[in-house]
């Protein structure tokens, strides 16, 4: 396969949309294009409502309204790492569409040169992230536009050897959207169960007894305040609000701590098998998890994470954490500071309804059942995942 380093702008055009104004919005006319409506790598015109006049639309701004097949890409606003997933293709349903600011559209000027797929997938690759890091002067926040594109280049082959590139990478990235779709069915099961089950939880339908947290809880306290010394290796994990996500503690980034500290605060905040997590600070707060890993008893938490180590002949631990993802509301933030806060007053206060605890011991058997299911298709994700990297690294490296 033969290579050759070219300048983005002798084979593309391309074309950043133009600042209009929110004076200029309306209620109807022509849509606008902004960086909201690039969702996951797809265009999703739902997710805004701005339109311009047609009076404006096909006058002033005629030379930005977009085309079928236009690659449309996030200029700004965003960090370059996420750049992947502000991206996408403009549909003929979508027309007529007008650009707005902070997004740029490419065409191929010749077909037979480039195909646009390829510079899609070029443009999901670390090299050409790396590129655009670096003529934004290596700031992690995007914000780049024409003037850096032209100073940027592209690896292209032949025009056959490209479109065997996309196939292969079409394929594998449908075998991934379609893994995360059962994932998302398997998460969405099981919240219908708990419906099905127990109704709601904020409206009690079924006129279960009540109780408070507390009242369910042995413990309900948060991890250490203040740092911990770092030793590699030890054995000894802390655990912040960054490992605790999809209903399970990710040891794999958390850093290890001396014995020593470990020893000195494990004792008020002892986590074991069985118990809750919640992330009780910041932007994830809500997050939670049932302690699993043989690590747990080796594990210290932070500040960020409140431990709760539920009365198991009242309550199931399962039970509780889909009570709190099934009503967001019962971690409200409550925080005068600018950084969200779940206080623990708050925590001990919070009443819940009580079904009979075989009903409880049900549906986390249910919930153990479907997590089997959901190990499987992550282990096939992560494996798609793992091949397209690899083959990304291959043909844009």
């Amino acid at each position: 396969m033969v290579k050759q380093w070219v300048k983005i702008s002798d084979i593309l055009f391309f074309q950043e949309g133009p600042g209009v104004r929110n004076t200029q919005y309306t209620t109807e006319g022509v849509k606008l294009l902004n960086v909201a409506n690039l969702v996951d790598g797809k265009v999703d015109l739902s997710t805004s409502d701005r339109f311009i006049s047609e009076e404006e639309a096909y006058g002033k701004y005629k030379h930005f309204l977009c085309d079928e097949g236009d690659f449309i890409v996030a200029s700004s606003g965003i960090k370059v790492d996420y750049l992947d997933k502000k991206m996408g293709f403009i549909k003929k349903e979508m027309l007529p569409l007008c650009m707005n600011t902070s997004t740029i559209r490419f065409k191929v000027l010749d077909k037979d040169q480039l195909d646009i797929r390829y510079f899609m997938y070029y443009v999901k690759s670390q090299h050409y992230k790396n590129q655009v890091a670096f003529h934004i002067t290596g700031s992690a926040q995007l914000n780049y536009g024409p003037s850096h594109l032209k100073k940027m280049i592209m690896p292209l082959i032949s025009i056959i050897e490209q479109k065997r590139i996309v196939k292969v990478l079409d394929a594998i990235s449908d075998i991934i959207e379609t893994r995360q779709r059962q994932l998302q069915k398997l998460d969405n099961l099981v919240k219908a169960r708990f419906i099905e089950l127990f109704g709601t939880v904020k409206d009690n339908p079924c006129h279960f007894p009540t109780a408070t947290l507390k009242e369910v809880c042995h413990k309900i306290t948060d991890g250490k305040h203040g740092g911990c010394e770092q030793e590699a290796d030890s054995g000894y994990y802390y655990v912040g609000a960054r490992e605790i996500y999809d209903g399970a503690i990710h040891y794999e980034t958390a850093p290890q701590i001396t014995y020593a500290d470990f020893a000195k605060d494990y004792r008020r905040c002892n986590i074991e098998q069985g118990d809750m997590v919640i992330v009780n600070t910041g932007a994830t707060i809500g997050k939670s998890a049932i302690a699993s890993s043989p690590l747990t008893e080796r594990t210290l938490l932070q500040k960020s994470v409140a431990l709760l180590k539920v009365k198991t002949d009242v309550i199931s631990a399962e039970f509780l954490r889909y009570c709190y993802m099934a009503n967001p509301s019962m971690y409200m933030v409550e925080s005068a500071s600018a950084q969200p806060n779940l206080l623990l007053s708050k925590m001990n206060a919070t009443v819940i309804y009580l079904p009979p605890l075989e009903l409880q011991q049900q549906f986390a058997a249910f919930v153990e059942q479907t997590d089997k299911s959901k190990v499987v298709v992550q282990k096939a994700l992560d494996e798609a995942q793992t091949l397209f990297d690899r083959l990304m690294q291959e043909y844009f490296g």
